[in-house]
């Protein structure tokens, strides 16, 4: 496990299947609740307005659906992810992983 002293970022990653679509490094500032947003926010892009809507219902509402529900990965790592296809993830890591060429932003 990482030192909890060393610097973090989120990555912010989009995917349509398999295929990276984008990504993006934000700061670690941003706490695990806007980047739950955030993510959201990234998947109701590619809904249309009555499902933005029923995923905005309460879960016992029958015409709720949970396509913008954000799932949190249970690893030592934080890992939020949110949306069908395209779909898009947030984890957080080292400044030292992001040295790795793969990590730069595609947008």
């Amino acid at each position: 496990m990482s030192d909890p002293l060393q610097k973090r970022s989120w990555l912010i990653q989009g995917y349509d299947g398999l295929t990276p679509i984008f990504r993006r490094k934000l700061s670690a500032a941003l706490g695990e609740k806007e980047v739950t947003a955030l993510l959201q926010r990234l998947a109701a892009r590619d809904l249309s307005i009555s499902e933005v809507i029923d995923a905005s219902l309460r879960r016992q509402m029958k015409a709720y659906s949970p396509a913008l529900q954000v799932s949190r990965e249970p690893r030592a790592r934080t890992i939020l992810s949110c949306g069908e296809n395209p779909h898009y993830i947030a984890s957080l890591h080292t400044e030292h992983e992001f040295r790795d060429p793969q990590m730069e932003d595609i947008v």
